[in-house]
């Protein structure tokens, strides 16, 4: 008896931790507590997704292929861990990490 009054209390500590809404998916260099990622002109680099073909990132909200705008930018280039923008005055190079994550 005394063990399966363990175990019930055991799955409610779990429960209750595993309700949070924390995305699993969110960047490393977003926290927990729902502070944001590093921002740069007001673009946020969420995401990068790298077919055979086709290389793309989601930026604050909007997935884009290399050639596409996102405002005034352009996304010209898309790596690993970062992406760069142009427009006609600046070069943007947004990271997915923040500069505290080093392999």
């Amino acid at each position: 008896m005394f063990k399966f009054i363990v175990l019930i209390l055991s799955l409610l500590c779990t429960l209750s931790v595993s309700a949070k809404n924390v995305d699993p998916t969110k960047p490393l260099s977003m926290s927990a507590s729902g502070g944001s990622a590093v921002v740069k002109k007001g673009l946020v680099l969420e995401s990068i997704i790298q077919g055979k073909k086709v290389k793309s990132a989601i930026i604050s909200g909007k997935l884009l292929k290399i050639g596409d705008y996102i405002g005034n930018h352009k996304l010209v280039s898309v790596s690993r861990s970062s992406v760069v923008l142009r427009s006609e005055d600046e070069r943007l190079k947004l990271s997915i990490f923040s500069g505290v994550v080093v392999k």
